[in-house]
């Protein structure tokens, strides 16, 4: 049976995390609009995620994670190549540890997706999370949500506004419809929504709102 998850990492070692996005400057809607409909600006992606890169920075635990995120901070963003590596060493670890996790590509978004083979009978989630964590420091724990947020969201947008410009783009709305009418939708109850949630689109554009 092949189970797909997100390892749950411990409060310490999200701490980091959670303080990066903390720190992220919001930008106002109309930015939002204007960026999602003109394409990515190198020069404001790299404004919009500098100080969560350097904050990045001076969290990490390993020679690895120094060099990718120094590289980042002048690049202005994470390499393809170390998002892979990052989460390639993660998976060796894993490995070693007796879990036989692997990594495939959503094509639908290029980015890295988790599963793994488990047997029902011996799957043992407190040993596999406590592998993750350990597994995860130092090699994609600052790195793999950092550059998949950069990836969908390169201009630090609000995450909102630009699923609803994609839900415009992609006719699924009309032009008329709004933040608010998304998180109004969103809350109903299933089957009540006017959002076609089941579509193919749809799910694109949750995944990655900028394709």
């Amino acid at each position: 049976m092949s189970k797909s998850f997100r390892m749950l990492l411990a409060t310490g070692l999200a701490v980091s995390l959670l303080t990066l996005n903390a720190c992220s400057p919001n930008l106002n809607s109309s930015h939002s609009k204007a960026q999602s409909s003109s394409g990515t600006d190198t020069s404001q992606s790299t404004a919009s995620y500098e100080t969560q890169l350097r904050q990045a920075l001076q969290s990490a635990t390993s020679d690895f994670e120094k060099q990718v995120l120094t590289k980042a901070i002048k690049a202005g963003k994470i390499s393809e190549s170390d998002y892979r590596e990052a989460n390639e060493k993660y998976q060796q670890c894993m490995i070693s540890k007796g879990d036989q996790i692997t990594f495939s590509t959503d094509q639908s978004t290029g980015l890295m997706q988790e599963s793994m083979d488990v047997d029902g009978q011996d799957y043992d989630s407190d040993k596999v999370n406590s592998d993750s964590i350990a597994c995860a420091k130092g090699t994609n724990l600052l790195i793999r949500d950092l550059y998949e947020r950069m990836t969908t969201n390169p201009s630090n947008a609000d995450d909102i506004e630009l699923i609803v410009s994609c839900l415009k783009r992609k006719k699924l709305v009309p032009n008329s419809f709004t933040k608010q009418d998304y998180l109004n939708e969103s809350s109903k109850t299933d089957g009540s929504s006017k959002l076609d949630t089941d579509s193919e689109p749809f799910s694109q554009c949750l995944a990655n709102p900028n394709k």
